[in-house]
């Protein structure tokens, strides 16, 4: 869904005008779109970031590789900062790695193993272009291939053609109960029994995209067995 029709969904929802067109550039510059119509699109955002941050969407997943230089102990993912790393493994060995606080590396591994090869990785800051650095340990004393899965955010949607990664109703029902509140017209009321269907939008979006169904299914077998009849509850 684009973010265009996020917004006019949540406009609906509102029993306000939608916008019937889309906009050139980035919705904050538009002279177009309307101050309210921006303003439920800042709501869009915040609420695709609170779904994107509630669970590891498939949509998200992204594998960052980097290849290991001899005795370098710091490397750039090239990934941007606001991501989550799911597992670490190295393609050459088959071993993961497991994430430690780069205290943990500077005062316990590091002065002890000088190199070969990694079994711990921590965070160390960015660089220029935000990107998130690490330090291996022990320090690689060859090359090999470091596989990092993780599960990336999506930039704010900004275009009217930009198109939503995650499932779309809970972030739309998350938007429409933060406009609700916004407007404080009900004294809570109705922006908390929307904030209740956004829970539960969000419930069935994460089972859906974890592949389970929301109840388990139990099979037993009925009197008929003996007949082949198998029944199911």
């Amino acid at each position: 869904m684009t973010y265009r029709e996020l917004i006019n969904q949540v406009l609906i929802r509102l029993r306000e005008d939608t916008i019937p067109t889309d906009w050139s550039g980035a919705i904050n510059e538009s002279s177009t779109v309307s101050a309210y119509h921006k303003v439920i699109g800042a709501l869009i955002n915040d609420s695709k970031r609170s779904v994107e941050s509630y669970h590891d969407w498939l949509n998200l997943r992204e594998t960052v590789s980097i290849n290991t230089v001899v005795g370098t102990k710091n490397y750039n993912l090239n990934s941007g900062q606001e991501i989550k790393i799911l597992d670490v493994i190295n393609t050459d060995t088959g071993h993961h790695l497991k994430q430690v606080s780069k205290v943990y590396i500077n005062t316990v591994k590091f002065p002890t193993d000088d190199d070969g090869q990694p079994f711990y990785y921590s965070f160390n800051g960015s660089d220029s272009s935000n990107n998130l650095k690490i330090d291996l340990s022990p320090v690689p004393s060859e090359v090999q291939t470091l596989s990092f899965d993780i599960c990336k955010y999506q930039d704010n949607l900004s275009t009217a053609a930009s198109v939503l990664k995650i499932p779309a109703q809970p972030v739309i029902l998350g938007a429409w109960a933060r406009a609700i509140a916004e407007r404080g017209e009900d004294g809570g009321t109705q922006s908390s029994l929307a904030a209740i269907e956004a829970a539960e939008s969000l419930k069935q979006s994460v089972i859906l995209d974890s592949g389970n169904t929301q109840y388990e299914s139990d099979w037993f077998v009925s009197e008929n067995h003996a007949h082949g009849t198998v029944n199911f509850r």
